[in-house]
């Protein structure tokens, strides 16, 4: 719950919007409903960063 509100505060130069996707995968790990939508996110996610990389490493 802290990072989420912490999320929003991300106008402050310590805190970022970084705190508000970390603390609803932690609040996700905890209830049942929301593990399959994180999961498929993180995977998603993890895709597209490949892709970024294999493009980056091309140049």
């Amino acid at each position: 719950m802290v990072l989420i509100v912490g999320g929003v505060f991300s106008i402050l130069p310590f805190l970022g919007l970084w705190m508000l996707p970390l603390g609803l995968m932690l609040i996700a790990a905890d209830v049942p409903m929301l593990r399959r939508p994180m999961a498929r996110l993180i995977m998603w996610a993890a895709d597209h960063l490949d892709r970024y990389r294999m493009r980056r490493s091309k140049r």
